[in-house]
């Protein structure tokens, strides 16, 4: 075991129910939510830590972990600078999409969801709404959240 890397992981979420929804087309943090566990050298023991990652982060990850170069042209980030506390994140934001009807960015505890096809959007402060429930799009003292996270959105 001191030789080996584990990375345990799995699909994302299912809602069941959570927001009067079945499935996992959507963009909510119980379904977009993935379970990721790590174990081995360079992994620190008994942390839990709150960097958000891609899944496509974790070959860099386990390459450098394992003193191996990673190939040209991979997409992902090592989470690397996280594990060794030299860093609490390697992403700024991140992006989600389910085909042409939905497109999510999480940043800085905000969440925005715009629904292209029926011209809907939400905004969520995480920190303080952490299950989703308080819409705050409309909310004046939200517009420049909104614009800035739409903006880099579509950008």
């Amino acid at each position: 075991l001191e030789r080996t890397l584990i990375i345990y992981s799995s699909d994302h979420g299912l809602a069941i129910g959570s927001h009067g929804l079945r499935g996992k087309q959507n963009m909510y943090e119980h379904s977009i939510g993935v379970p990721l566990l790590l174990r081995g050298p360079g992994i620190p023991v008994n942390q839990q830590l709150a960097a958000d990652c891609y899944l496509r982060d974790l070959f860099p990850t386990a390459c450098e972990l394992c003193n191996v170069e990673a190939p040209p042209g991979i997409e992902g980030t090592s989470l690397g600078p996280v594990l060794r506390g030299e860093a609490t994140a390697v992403h700024a934001e991140l992006f989600a999409h389910f085909r042409d009807s939905q497109r999510m960015i999480r940043r800085g505890g905000w969440k925005y969801i715009e629904y292209p096809l029926i011209g809907q959007a939400q905004l969520f402060n995480l920190q303080q709404d952490p299950h989703e429930l308080d819409n705050l799009v409309h909310d004046p003292e939200s517009r420049d959240v909104v614009a800035d996270l739409r903006r880099r959105l579509t950008d």
